[in-house]
């Protein structure tokens, strides 16, 4: 999961456009149409991931009440 937040954040940096207005001053533009589709779908992945990891957990758990209690009776 870390992978995929770290993912969502480089596609939104790089999607926004940074313009040098003055001897220090920049100007951020952002989100280009591009990361605005990169991250709706980056939405979708990181949501179905979300998914997955609840149903996995929900085994990993089931399977360790059953071998829990296999082995204390």
């Amino acid at each position: 999961m870390k992978k995929l937040f770290i993912a969502i954040l480089v596609v939104a940096l790089a999607g926004c456009k940074i313009q040098k207005t003055g001897k220090d001053t920049y100007r951020v533009v952002a989100p280009t149409p591009e990361a605005k589709k990169a991250g709706e779908k980056m939405k979708v992945q990181a949501k179905e991931a979300g998914e997955k990891l609840k149903v996995e957990t929900e085994k990993l758990k089931e399977k360790v009440k059953t071998e829990t209690t296999s082995t204390h009776h």
